[in-house]
């Protein structure tokens, strides 16, 4: 591999990236970079695998003394990438992985070029809201999803790969093979 790729998870909030982005890449030796935030953990999230939790007090200092390469704010929380994490990663011989929204996945491609490789995983609205409400979430944080579902699946024009999440081991497969097409060497013209 010339160079590490940082795969960029990015698609409709409910698609299902995180499950599929874990299941896929867990045992391919490609690292994952959470994201910080300032909310709580909700249920079924683990500490330091889905997200590191800092409260807002912590993210603002951060913030301010140019901790993230990247931050967002969705709904009353804010997200961001750690600078450090995404350049130790980026000189490594190996890759990694992150889950953005749409700004996020912008942002880490203007930073990165063609080594950010960004995967757009979505589902049909219906389906996010079952799969949302699924989970036990409360109603304004399934509304706040699916208020921004039209603006989020449009950005799939303009990713790498798009995956439509249906069935949760087809996508896993289509993520690994996107992963080994990557590391493959090229023949060089000759």
């Amino acid at each position: 591999m010339d160079k590490a790729h940082l795969y960029v998870f990015t698609g409709t909030s409910g698609s299902g990236r995180k499950t599929a982005a874990h299941r896929a890449l867990h045992h391919m030796d490609v690292t994952h970079i959470p994201s910080y935030t300032d909310r709580p953990p909700r249920d079924m999230e683990r500490p330091d695998r889905d997200y590191h939790y800092v409260g807002k007090e912590r993210f603002d200092l951060l913030s301010k003394i140019g901790f993230f390469a990247e931050e967002v704010r969705i709904g009353r929380a804010r997200y961001g990438l750690s600078r450090r994490d995404l350049e130790a990663a980026m000189r490594s011989d190996g890759s990694a992985y992150i889950i953005v929204n749409r700004e996020g996945a912008d942002v880490i491609r203007s930073l990165y070029g063609e080594r950010a490789i960004r995967i757009f995983l979505y589902v049909a609205k219906r389906l996010v809201a079952e799969r949302l409400e699924a989970k036990g979430l409360p109603f304004d944080v399934v509304d706040g999803y699916l208020s921004r579902y039209t603006e989020e699946v449009t950005y799939r024009k303009e990713c790498e790969h798009v995956i439509e999440n249906l069935n949760l081991n087809d996508t896993v497969a289509a993520i690994k093979d996107i992963v080994v097409s990557l590391r493959e060497p090229h023949p060089t013209p000759g």
